[in-house]
């Protein structure tokens, strides 16, 4: 598939779509199959991508490129923080240090900058001249973007004003169509009294939703949501928007007094600096009930209640309202109080999605009306998943730190 959608030609991407057509009969006709991943140490955070196509931070804090075809794993780093997410592209891979530092690898260099001070469990976000990370700057949390100055180096050199959630995951995101690589959408207006469930790590919420300027991190466009409502969330989901192919929105939840509701979030076409709440679906039922969302873009899913039961539900953008339909029971795409929020993978036009024990994968075909395909069972409960760069297979890290890959 096109790795920038808004760059493939109406070919490519015809080609693209028979690709995943063919990929999709293979699948149905052959079993799938979990072949471990050799690993030095039990492995915490994994990431596709890196010299490897794969990568894991272990328990120790070493950094290790993880091989596809069964070769000894490979260290990159040793201090790095186990519980902080990795990230990469454009050639690089970024990591906190255990020390609060910003770690750098680029084409075989290592740059760092033991003086920053990067929140732990937050996300970090690789652009082409710059890292997005989230800072620790008490009493608050703010976005910080960090450059390499003409020594190489990387410094800081612009903030955000605004607080945000202390472990969010800014993304890169077009909400106006511009055309120009988007900007920056992060969860903020962290409360900790509003909305007490804390189901995802920590018992702070967002109260709004910042695009931020991807350089200076100036304010662009704002939602702040009235008390009693909170976005229960900590990383939103881009989706195109139906009619705007160049356009997009967020998937995130909203939860209140009633429960969760799966939201969407798109620029305010009246308020040149507003962001609104476009569409919304019913509540899940009952306070503290939650639902957590997967997306590929382009279908909208969500499993209610991922903790006691978990029913996948997909939806349909009706107007103002996300209409929703009930598919598949038995199935949990989150653990309660990680912030690991979609334990589900999009493969090529498929869904996996772990069952409610975490110990099978469902997996169903949209262009099917949603039909299943046989499960496939793993070694072990997975904790985290991750496609591969180029869709074929996934990567799925258990509670005990072993890794397998899936496809």
């Amino acid at each position: 598939m096109c790795r920038q959608l808004l760059r493939c030609s109406r070919r490519q991407l015809l080609f693209a779509g028979l690709g995943a057509v063919g990929w999709q009969a293979a699948a149905a006709s052959k079993p799938w199959t979990a072949r471990a991943v050799p690993t030095s140490e039990p492995i915490r955070q994994l990431q596709s991508g890196g010299p490897s196509g794969l990568l894991g931070t272990g328990a120790s804090g070493g950094l290790w490129a993880l091989s596809l075809t069964g070769q000894a794993p490979r260290r990159l780093a040793d201090g790095l923080d186990a519980d902080t997410p990795l990230a990469t592209g454009h050639g690089r891979i970024a990591a906190r240090m255990a020390g609060g530092g910003l770690w750098l690898w680029e084409d075989g260099r290592i740059r760092e900058s033991p003086s920053a001070s990067l929140a732990g469990h937050a996300g970090l976000l690789i652009l082409s001249l710059a890292v997005v990370a989230v800072l620790t700057d008490p009493p608050t949390h703010r976005i910080a973007r960090f450059e390499p100055d003409n020594s190489g180096r990387w410094r800081e050199v612009a903030r955000s004003r605004d607080a945000v959630l202390p472990d969010a995951r800014p993304l890169q995101v077009d909400l106006d169509g511009r055309g120009d690589g988007g900007h920056l959408a992060v969860l903020a207006g962290p409360d900790g009294n509003r909305y007490t469930h804390g189901v995802l790590g920590d018992g702070i919420e967002a109260t709004a939703v910042l695009w931020l300027e991807r350089h200076g991190l100036k304010v662009m466009r704002t939602l702040r949501l009235p008390a009693p409502h909170v976005l229960e969330d900590i990383a939103p989901r881009p989706v195109r928007l139906p009619g705007a192919p160049e356009r997009f929105g967020l998937l995130t939840v909203r939860s209140g007094p009633d429960g969760g509701q799966l939201a969407l979030v798109t620029a305010d076409p009246v308020r040149q600096q507003g962001l609104l709440l476009a569409a919304i679906g019913d509540t899940v039922g009952g306070f503290h009930r939650w639902l957590a969302p997967t997306t590929d873009g382009h279908h909208l899913s969500a499993v209610h209640t991922p903790h006691i039961g978990g029913v996948l539900h997909v939806y349909q953008h009706e107007g103002q309202h996300l209409t929703r339909r009930r598919l598949l029971d038995d199935v949990s795409t989150h653990r309660i109080g990680t912030r690991e929020l979609d334990l589900a993978v999009w493969l090529r036009g498929l869904l996996v999605l772990p069952s409610q024990d975490g110990r099978r994968l469902r997996v169903l075909n949209p262009a099917s009306n949603w039909a299943q395909q046989p499960s496939i069972p793993l070694p072990a409960r997975i904790s985290m998943a991750t496609a591969l760069a180029d869709a074929s297979a996934m990567a799925v890290l258990a509670e005990d730190g072993r890794v397998w890959i899936v496809g």
